[in-house]
């Protein structure tokens, strides 16, 4: 038996469909969409706040001395953020510079990671996409 004249898609599933693909086109869009001025970078020593520096607020090039287990200088400019330390491996100073939202860098034998955040999206714990 042939279905002469079924339709696969009524009135309905299209608007759906159209609501989905817009509804996730705006999520990505929104994700991407942070301002490289609103970026925070924050200094954590043993999973703890050390020091939050707004990238905004950085004129001169910033050094900020962590010490510990293995010392780590964190040097932060208005546009981008790297390391230098001491410990055997130099991973994280190969990590090399981040300047966008999300990115990181870590040194586990000073148990210190840095990070770039939004400070529009401090209270998001998870981002599903």
């Amino acid at each position: 038996m042939k279905n002469k004249g079924r339709k696969y898609f009524s009135a309905f599933d299209v608007i759906i469909i159209f609501i989905v693909i817009l509804a996730s086109t705006f999520s990505l869009v929104s994700q991407f969409n942070i301002n490289e001025n609103d970026l925070l970078c924050v200094i954590r020593v043993e999973g703890e706040v050390y020091k939050t520096v707004p990238l905004s607020e950085v004129n001169e090039v910033e050094i900020i001395e962590v010490s510990g287990n293995v010392p780590l200088s964190v040097i932060v400019s208005e546009k981008e953020v790297y390391v230098e330390s001491s410990c055997p491996d130099k991973l994280c100073e190969h990590s090399g510079k981040i300047s966008k939202a999300h990115q990181s860098i870590v040194c586990l034998p000073a148990k210190v990671s840095v990070t770039l955040e939004s400070d529009k999206d401090s209270d998001i714990d998870v981002v599903v996409g």
